[in-house]
């Protein structure tokens, strides 16, 4: 497994790529997977902070199936367990652009999203994944700024799609999300 105190700068992998191994991680646990992202969602309706929190259970239940595992509805519940504040503080960061300016957010969220996954994978706090993210995701952020953008449209794209689409693109697209940080900073970091 890779250090992920130590390391160098990670671009991240092609958009198609992660794409289609998101629809393959997705594709044999549908179902098991759309009842622990539902369990994700109804931990979103927690007035103020509840988007952060799920935004944890949501890549918990990716970050799974990108490693062939079958997500339990618990999973999506995955906040709670490991550093609440962590992820509420991780989610301020990426929601900050916003603030700045509207094109703001996707630079944020680009260089920030991978640090919720750090949080949950690796147990870190808010403060060690903000610092591993400016030390490894900033120097190609642009990148890392058009893979999040890029794969959040083809996510979004399923509420164009009779509103039922959704439940296959965004799925689709939290697991690419959930690709890229495993094959950049999470387990298979430095693997052939």
């Amino acid at each position: 497994m890779a250090d992920a105190a130590a390391g160098s700068a990670v671009s991240p992998p092609p958009i198609g790529e992660s794409l289609t191994a998101g629809w393959n991680a997705f594709k044999p646990h549908m179902g098991a997977a759309l009842v622990a992202y539902l369990c994700a969602w109804i931990v979103g309706l927690i007035p103020i902070v509840g988007g952060f929190l799920a935004l944890a259970g949501f890549f918990n239940v990716s970050l799974k199936l990108v490693r062939g595992q079958k997500p339990e509805p618990s999973d999506g519940f995955v906040a709670f367990n490991r550093g609440a504040v962590d992820h509420i503080i991780m989610g301020l960061l990426q929601f900050v652009g916003i603030i700045l300016c509207c094109i703001g957010i996707y630079i944020t969220q680009g260089l920030f999203f991978p640090g919720t996954f750090l949080i949950v994978d690796k147990g870190m706090t808010w403060g060690q994944a903000k610092d591993q993210c400016m030390a490894r995701i900033k120097p190609n952020l642009f990148g890392w700024v058009i893979f999040f953008f890029v794969v959040g449209l083809v996510g979004a794209l399923g509420s164009l799609l009779c509103i039922v689409g959704i439940l296959f693109t965004l799925p689709i697209a939290m697991c690419a999300m959930a690709y890229a940080y495993e094959k950049t900073l999470g387990g298979s970091a430095g693997k052939a």
